[in-house]
Parts: C-alpha cells; structure tokens; sequence
C-alpha cells in the first residue's frame, strides 16, 4: 500500500517483520515519539504443525520522517528489522529469491514426473 504523505513525500519501509503484534508494537512506539506511520501487511492463513507459519508485516513512515524512525527503532532494540531499503510489495529481496529457487525446483520436479510417467507408458 504506497501512499502520500503530506508535501508529497512517499511512505518508506521503516521496519519488516513476520507478526502483526511486533508491527503493532512497533508503531505504537514510532507514534509515542511523535512520528506518522502506516501498518501494512498480511498474515498466513494457515498452520503447519504446531507452529504458525507467520506473513509479512511492514511499518512506514513519510520519507522525510524515515532516519527518525530508524533512530528510534535503534533505541528500542529493533535494529534486526530495520528495513535497509524501499522494496516494491511485502516481499524481502531474499524472500522473492527463495520463492524463485522453490518454484524452479517445482518444474524440475515436474518434468521428471513426466518423463517417468512417459517411459512407464512405453514399457
């Protein structure tokens, strides 16, 4: 979700994070110290086992509010969060890449699927 902020400064990525509860907290404290934030994010809708799988949370600022914002995180031990860079979407870099690995390994696995199935056939 990009918006405008006012004197038409984008949203930065201040913080990413994997609950909501952490994005929550993390804006409550961005906004005590007097700074605009948006909460942006989704959730997995689904466990495996016994443990949830989490989502991708992110905290914005205005643009012109971000190196604020990253002092605070600072301050409040979040330095592990930080969002180094604005990235298009909810996906970090690493995460694209490894759904990029994932699916490629998916059409390997695929082929060879068909390849056995087509030589079960002709025997």
């Amino acid at each position: 979700m990009k918006g405008r902020a006012a004197g038409g400064t984008g949203w930065a990525v201040a913080w990413r994070g994997a609950t909501e509860v952490d994005a929550a907290l993390v804006a409550g404290q961005l906004r005590a110290a007097g700074l605009d934030v948006l909460v942006d994010g989704s959730q997995t809708p689904y466990r495996a086992m016994t443990f949830p799988l989490g989502g991708t949370w992110v905290v914005r600022v205005p643009g012109r509010q971000l190196e604020d914002a990253r002092a605070v995180l600072r301050e409040v031990g979040e330095e592990g969060n930080l969002d180094g860079e604005e990235e298009e979407g909810l996906l970090s870099r690493d995460q694209r890449a490894t759904l990029v690995v994932a699916g490629a390994g998916l059409g390997l696995l695929g082929v060879v699927l068909i390849i056995i199935v087509i030589v079960e056939a002709a025997g």
